[in-house]
């Protein structure tokens, strides 16, 4: 299903020529919001039943570096909802419609970390909590947040079978919670990354699962232990579409670009030269790698394969490198231009910082190299 993909270059110029306005504002223009729900862009691995795209993960991932060259923000939000909307095939049909009542089309936002508490009651639950790094806040209209269960109001954590504090993720309306504007950063800013709080939130049982049962659908795309890995796999896509617009913007600004001490344009300088060949190969690797460890580990995890958990590792491994390749490659860009690479009006000082913030989502994080390092030292992967 390449629908969303071509829906994603068709939005290119609409979500370009916003992008000063979703980095001042930390938020997408309305036309913007309603654009991209309307193509299923916040929904990619949404079961279609339920209103989603139900694409495969390499169709995912294309559409997000579409939205990624033109706005790096946006192809975060697209990402993170996305993921978080791939959770409602926990849900049964009645809830889903429940939730749809409104007529409005589902924008999920998310933090599912247990930085909340929630206790049984009569029907449900009561929910607590102060979630941060919640993308999209500003314009979701349903919240999945992590919550530890307690034995009662005020009681102490309840345990699962393992031992450990038990967890679930819960669903809520986002008007019946607070938003907390603490998105103050270097990059990124356009995601709106704001907190949220719940006091006290009445949450009915159906709308409360564990991600350690598997979903009603047989698809892969909602079976453990792969629905966090296709959902994470875009920001890597992400990242490297937001270092594929940097190439494209320096190749502009080369053209007629020169400075106080020389005459000679950028696209003339050796440095500069050097650095965009090397930037153009480092992308293209960590692209190539990325694509196709995820289609592999797609297609065995449809399959059944006996490898198809370790496979999952290696998209896990794929989606991390593509993150920190997209990064060092701006970073060659960013240091060979010189001085005209900190002036905003040039595009390519935002590439440098949206990047910097996205290594530190926790899908990039550096602790997957040493995870998977891990499983290919024990496997017959090395």
């Amino acid at each position: 299903m390449q629908d969303v993909v071509q829906a994603a270059r068709r939005l290119a110029s609409l979500i370009r020529g916003a992008s000063d306005q979703i980095e001042i504002e930390r938020r997408l223009p309305p036309e913007l919001v309603t654009a991209i729900s309307e193509a299923k862009l916040v929904r990619l691995l949404t079961p279609s039943a339920y209103g989603g795209a139900e694409v495969e993960p390499v169709t995912a991932m294309s559409a997000v570096e579409q939205l990624g060259m033109a706005d790096g923000s946006t192809g975060w939000l697209a990402t993170n909802s996305s993921y978080e909307a791939s959770l409602l095939a926990w849900l049964s049909a009645v809830t889903i419609e429940e939730m749809q009542s409104s007529g409005d089309q589902l924008w999920m936002a998310g933090a599912i970390q247990p930085q909340g508490t929630a206790y049984a009651v009569e029907g449900g639950y009561r929910v607590s909590g102060h979630w941060d790094f919640v993308s999209g806040i500003v314009h979701a209209n349903w919240v999945s947040v992590g919550v530890i269960l307690l034995d009662g109001a005020g009681g102490e954590p309840l345990n699962n079978s393992r031992g450990e504090p038990a967890s679930k993720i819960i669903f809520a309306p986002r008007d019946r919670g607070r938003i907390v504007e603490a998105w103050n950063t270097m990059g990124m800013l356009g995601t709106g990354s704001h907190d949220f709080i719940l006091d006290n939130e009445f949450v009915p049982e159906r709308r409360a699962i564990s991600l350690e049962e598997n979903s009603a659908f047989t698809s892969p795309r909602y079976q453990q232990p792969f629905v966090q890995t296709w959902g994470w796999c875009s920001h890597g896509a992400n990242a490297l579409g937001i270092a594929r617009g940097a190439l494209r913007d320096l190749t502009e600004l080369s053209q007629e670009r020169s400075s106080k001490v020389t005459d000679t344009l950028l696209r003339d300088r050796p440095q500069v030269q050097l650095a965009v060949a090397e930037a153009e190969a480092i992308v293209r690797s960590a692209r190539s790698f990325l694509f196709e460890a995820v289609e592999i580990a797609w297609v065995a995890a449809c399959e059944g394969d006996s490898e198809a958990e370790r496979l999952n590792w290696d998209a896990r491994l794929a989606l991390t490198h593509a993150v920190y390749e997209a990064t060092r490659a701006v970073g060659l860009l960013y240091d060979a231009v010189g001085t005209p690479a900190i002036f905003r009006a040039n595009r390519l000082e935002r590439a440098f910082r949206d990047l910097n913030v996205a290594k530190h989502h926790v899908a990039a994080s550096r602790r997957h190299f040493e995870t998977v390092g891990s499983v290919l030292l024990r496997s017959r992967g090395l």
